[in-house]
């Protein structure tokens, strides 16, 4: 007996051995590196790193250079909270009884299951000079409101946020979508017989049944805004004041060299994503602490 329970431990052992072995060298080991490499001032290819202690947190949070990222972090929030709202209208709108809801289902999320690339490749044809807005403009007659979409720093933000928004409001769509169709039907005919209408219906029944889908598109918004890459990064390559933090973080790191900066901006990211988990557990506790 105690034989076979030391070969069951011996295996057991063996079997954990390896992806414990991964975890620390591809996992806990670059986290360690990442924080030191934050202290430091470092190009990446010299031997000695110099220590500068929190010279590169203070710089990321005092410099204009660096700041400007999380300006730009604003137009991506408001892109979001339209989604979270247009998300919710027509979620609405498909809950009711509306004929071909298959159709309009695909339609709202087939922005979704398209890459990025394409995506930016789609639009960059779409906003280009004499692309296919300035066709349209042209042919209504609002040919005077003809911008360079993608090259004016007063609005290429916004356009890009729109973009963002065409993307993701599908996402909104379904998880509030999903969360209707748990509804007990009970409760809207209670409602009913009480004289309720349809706005009664949606602020005491459907809102109250779906805030945790609320407070989920909420947090997903939140980890989007600050996470933000690859439609600026195809799009505009992050010129005109088009950067976002994490596209900051690469162009700092590979093409000014500086991956002691790159490293803090990284960390700094992690512990604002790691914040917003911490929130997401707290939030997902409480809802089944009031079921």
């Amino acid at each position: 007996m105690k034989n076979r329970l030391n070969g069951e431990r011996k295996a057991l052992i063996a079997f954990l051995s390896l992806p414990l072995i991964l975890i620390i060298l591809f996992g806990l080991i670059p986290i360690i590196c990442l924080i030191y490499y934050s202290f430091t001032e470092w190009n990446g290819i010299s031997q000695t790193k110099e220590i500068v202690y929190f010279d590169n947190y203070i710089k990321i949070l005092t410099s204009e250079k660096y700041l400007e990222v999380f300006k730009n972090c604003f137009y991506y929030l408001i892109s979001g909270l339209l989604q979270i709202v247009i998300g919710f209208i027509l979620a609405l709108i498909l809950y009711s009884k509306t004929k071909f809801k298959g159709f309009f289902k695909g339609v709202f999320l087939f922005p979704v299951l398209i890459s990025g690339v394409a995506i930016s490749m789609i639009f960059r044809v779409f906003f280009a000079p004499n692309g296919t807005l300035d066709g349209v403009l042209t042919l209504i007659g609002l040919e005077e409101n003809i911008r360079y979409w993608l090259g004016d720093p007063k609005i290429v933000n916004w356009t890009l946020s729109f973009i963002s928004l065409w993307r993701y409001t599908g996402m909104s769509f379904i998880l509030y979508f999903c969360a209707m169709q748990s509804i007990p039907i009970e409760q809207f005919k209670v409602l009913e017989i009480e004289g309720g209408g349809v706005i009664q219906k949606i602020f005491h029944v459907i809102i109250p049944n779906i805030k945790t889908s609320i407070k989920i598109n909420f947090i997903m918004l939140f980890i989007g805004v600050v996470s933000v890459f690859d439609i600026p990064m195809i799009m505009t390559d992050g010129s005109n004041g088009t950067s976002t933090f994490l596209l900051k973080t690469m162009k700092v790191a590979f093409e000014d060299k500086e991956f002691g900066m790159a490293s803090a901006m990284a960390v700094i990211l992690s512990l604002i994503l790691i914040s917003i988990m911490i929130i997401r557990k707290i939030v997902v506790k409480g809802d089944k602490n009031e079921k």
